[in-house]
């Protein structure tokens, strides 16, 4: 009877190394924005914060700021060919 290999045993990778990444230097916060909502934005952002429990509003609003420029920077970033060329 030939033996079959146990699934749930693992092979070694011959090196056995994993690659590591240097880690880059913590880029310090120190240029600020300020900007005022009126009572309805901030009541939003209260309920919006307290529903997804979510203690660091600052996070947050510099999470959602940053992806929506970084996807309109992707969206606009120029290409070789135009859209209406590609298709």
């Amino acid at each position: 009877m030939k033996k079959t290999k146990d699934p749930s045993k693992k092979r070694k990778k011959k090196g056995g190394r994993k690659k590591v990444l240097p880690k880059s230097k913590p880029r310090l916060r120190n240029k600020r924005i300020v900007f005022a909502l009126n009572e309805p934005e901030y009541n939003a952002l209260l309920s919006y914060c307290e529903k997804y429990n979510i203690s660091n509003r600052s996070h947050l609003i510099r999470t959602v700021l940053m992806t929506t420029i970084l996807k309109r920077f992707n969206k606009d970033y120029p290409t070789l060919f135009h859209e209406e060329e590609m298709h």
